[in-house]
């Protein structure tokens, strides 16, 4: 869509302070004059297809709920959301952890301006909202959705092909988060990622799980085949979080694959690094081809 229309529109009658940028992914990122408790900016995805625009929030308001531990249904914050969805005709979209609000495209101003009241709203009320720690069922697949929304950000999520299945021994799909190919001249390899979120009701059940995937497909990540990556954040507060963490890292030392904690920069750093360095050279022949022949 025209992005720089867009950003001229709302600079007219929202905020001069609005800015909009064109995303490889075809959709426009849009960031408000708003940021929230921790100084982070308040952006908003707007995509057009078939005279309907969607409108994302990102995924903030998954991460906010989750850092309160009232990212499960029945708590006070969720009712809200629930409730403001109710309002505002908007989706809860669990898969990917975001909300969003589907519009005729020519109402596409009047959809950022209400999708902009939800995300304040959330963001100014659900801090001061208090309850009893408890941890339940998670508000879909947050750590997947954060690494795709920093992947967007270093465009290069077009890149990478997403929910990818990958065939193990017995196992003949086995879900990977995040996949590529590469090198050229029949030296190429694959690269695989597993998001790990431990902030669940059971951590040792997803641990386990990367565990017996690692294991089934151990050819295919050999160090002259391919590259397993696990990705996690630490949860200091969850003691059972950091046993199945240990677990992860303690079994990385036989198996082929590598652990990078996002809350700790310098891992974070090496993984967004490697990311950008292996999908924007050397990318293989056939990779190109398919990548290209992607719609945007």
């Amino acid at each position: 869509m025209n992005c720089k229309w867009l950003e001229e529109r709302l600079r007219a009658g929202f905020s001069e302070w609005s800015k909009v940028r064109s995303l490889d992914s075809g959709e426009c990122l849009v960031r408000l004059p708003f940021w929230n408790g921790e100084g982070d900016p308040i952006d908003l995805t707007v995509a057009v297809d078939g005279g309907r625009a969607v409108i994302s929030d990102t995924g903030s308001i998954a991460g906010i709920l989750f850092s309160l531990g009232q990212d499960h249904e029945g708590t006070p914050a969720f009712k809200l959301l629930e409730n403001l969805a109710k309002a505002h005709n908007l989706e809860i979209n669990f898969d990917d952890g975001l909300v969003n609000l589907s519009i005729p495209e020519d109402d596409i101003y009047a959809g950022i301006a209400e999708m902009a009241k939800v995300a304040l709203t959330m963001e100014t009320a659900v801090p001061h909202i208090r309850v009893s720690p408890r941890r339940a069922a998670s508000f879909g697949p947050r750590l997947r959705s954060r690494v795709a929304r920093r992947y967007r950000d270093l465009e290069i999520l077009h890149l990478v092909e997403r929910s990818y299945p990958l065939a193990g021994a017995t196992v003949s799909e086995w879900p990977i988060d995040f996949h590529w190919s590469v090198g050229r001249n029949g030296s190429s390899y694959d690269v695989n990622v597993v998001a790990a979120d431990l902030g669940v009701s059971d951590p040792f059940a997803k641990a386990h799980k990367i565990v017996s995937l690692s294991v089934d497909t151990r050819e295919q990540h050999r160090p002259d085949n391919g590259r397993l990556r696990v990705v996690l954040e630490s949860q200091d507060d969850n003691s059972l979080a950091l046993e199945a963490e240990e677990f992860l890292r303690f079994h990385s030392r036989e198996l082929d694959y590598r652990v990078f904690d996002l809350r700790h920069r310098d891992d974070s750093s090496e993984f967004y690094d490697a990311s950008v360095r292996e999908l924007t050279t050397n990318l293989p022949d056939p990779w190109v081809a398919l990548i290209s022949s992607r719609p945007i």
